[in-house]
């Protein structure tokens, strides 16, 4: 038998097919694209031809397209390194007790859909430039995943030692008190984590409910709420003395950080909306 060029298979695509030369110039252009994504100055991606090169690919007719499902993989990945919202965070207080802390609302979140459509957009134009990752919610500073990203401003709720300590801009505390916090039986404990001040009311009425029945009814001077408008800071003049194990003594409060109606009165007047509340053991 003898095989000729005959019986070989033919090619469908040839070099000098123009859809062939226009999707090479596409690709070119794509894997031109040099992204630097930055987290609040600190570089945390980098988009360039070697990770560009695994998205590209070609279709049945020739274009020129970039793998969805692999970029938002990727995109995910990032953004789960980046945020902390609710992650686990060390730091040293100024006192030097080391605290490591989780849980809360406060931090950083990466917009996916928006840094999907930046990348994407960056790649198609073959862009090469310097750019901030979009974020549906910021912190006072970014120091990566498990360190503190908050400024030197803000208020520790020590549930050990029932203390609260507000520390100025400078890191100086600025106003403390012995606190009573939630009572630990699993239900009325004080949340852990980084949160906000998001409100402040004075005076303001305090509604407790199990399910639909009301429990508790009790009017306050000073309510300033960190986790969302159930728990946070007020006065409560009916409690015999604060800290020490008193919380834990029978006295806990419901979730809420007792204060002194004095002392309640001076953070009022010190502690403004947007400032952190780390409480902690």
């Amino acid at each position: 038998m003898k095989l000729t060029s005959e019986q070989l298979l033919k090619p469908t695509v040839l070099s000098t097919d123009p859809k062939l030369t226009s999707a090479a110039d596409s690709a070119n252009t794509m894997i031109k694209a040099d992204l630097e994504l930055l987290m609040a100055g600190t570089v945390a991606g980098t988009v360039d031809a070697s990770l560009i090169s695994q998205w590209v690919s070609l279709d049945d007719e020739l274009a020129v397209t970039l793998d969805e499902g692999a970029l938002t993989a990727w995109v995910d990945e990032l953004a789960a390194a980046c945020n902390t919202v609710g992650t686990q965070r060390t730091y040293t207080r100024s006192d030097g007790k080391v605290v490591t802390v989780a849980g809360g609302t406060y931090g950083w979140e990466v917009d996916k859909d928006a840094l999907l459509a930046l990348v994407k957009d960056g790649v198609a134009n073959g862009a090469a430039n310097t750019v901030d990752i979009p974020c549906t919610q910021t912190g006072d500073a970014y120091n990566g995943a498990g360190s503190r990203d908050w400024g030197a401003r803000y208020m520790d709720v020590d549930l050990s030692e029932q203390h609260a300590r507000l520390y100025d801009a400078s890191g100086a505390v600025i106003w403390e008190s012995d606190i009573i916090t939630g009572k630990p039986d699993g239900e009325h404990d004080t949340p852990t984590g980084v949160y906000m001040v998001n409100a402040k009311q004075s005076p303001s009425k305090l509604i407790g409910y199990n399910g639909n029945e009301k429990i508790y009814e009790t009017e306050v001077q000073y309510w300033m709420p960190f986790v969302g408008n159930y728990i946070g800071f007020h006065d409560a003049d009916w409690q015999p003395a604060f800290g020490g194990t008193l919380y834990a003594d029978g006295v806990g409060s419901h979730g809420c950080v007792n204060l002194p109606p004095s002392k309640a009165a001076e953070l009022y007047g010190m502690l403004s909306s947007g400032d952190t509340v780390v409480s902690h053991w």
